[in-house]
C-alpha cells in the first residue's frame, strides 16, 4: 500500500505541476460575464459549438454600428448596435422602475431575445461589447459573455460565414 502512494504521488506531481505553470491551454481566452465578476475560460471553438448545437438558445449580438455591419458581420449574428441598446426605455418587473435601454432583437424572428437565452455579444475594440454586455446584465439577462475578439478575429476564426447587407435587412439572401 506504501508503494502505491507513493508511485501515485511521484506520477500525479509532474501532471499538477504541469496545470499550475499552464492554466489555459491554447486558444482559450478570458471573457467576462455578466452573471458573476469572475473570468470564465472558453475558446472560440466553444462559442462555434453552442451555435451549432442550441441555435435556438444561443444568440451572438453585433453591437457595432450600421454602417460597419453593413460592411460585413456574421451570418449568425443580430445587428443590435449600442447605440440603439442605450436607447429607449425598459421597465424592471420587479421594482415597476423605469430604466434607460432596449431589449436586444433577434434579426430572424423580429422579436426580443428572451432572457433565459445564451448571449454572446461582439463589437469593436474599446469596450463596445463589455457595455452592452453591463447593460444586458440589468436588464436582466444572465448569461451574457462579451467577447474580447473583433469582428476581423472571429471573421478570422471562421465562426460562420461573412455576409454584407443593411442592417434593416432580416435575411441574407
Amino acid at each position: 500500500m506504501q508503494f502505491l502512494s507513493m508511485f501515485l504521488f511521484l506520477v500525479g506531481a509532474p501532471i499538477v505541476s504541469a496545470f499550475t505553470f499552464f492554466p489555459t491551454g491554447a486558444g482559450i481566452s478570458s471573457h467576462s460575464s455578466s452573471s458573476s465578476n469572475s473570468m470564465m475560460l472558453f475558446s472560440v471553438t466553444d462559442l462555434k459549438a453552442d451555435l451549432k448545437l442550441n441555435p435556438t438558445g444561443t444568440y451572438l449580438l453585433d453591437v457595432r454600428e450600421a454602417a460597419q455591419w453593413a460592411e460585413g458581420h456574421l451570418a449568425s449574428a443580430s445587428p443590435n448596435p449600442l447605440s440603439q441598446l442605450k436607447t429607449g426605455k425598459w421597465m424592471d418587473n420587479a421594482t415597476g422602475k423605469f430604466a434607460p435601454g432596449s431589449f436586444p432583437i433577434d434579426r430572424l424572428t423580429g422579436v426580443g431575445i428572451m432572457m433565459n437565452r445564451k448571449i454572446y455579444v461582439h463589437g469593436e475594440e474599446g469596450g463596445t461589447a463589455k457595455e452592452a454586455t453591463e447593460l444586458l446584465g440589468r436588464m436582466g439577462y444572465k448569461d451574457v459573455t462579451a467577447l474580447e475578439e473583433t469582428f476581423d478575429q472571429l471573421a478570422a476564426a471562421e465562426i460562420c460565414d461573412v455576409v454584407m447587407g443593411e442592417v434593416q435587412d432580416l435575411t441574407d439572401g
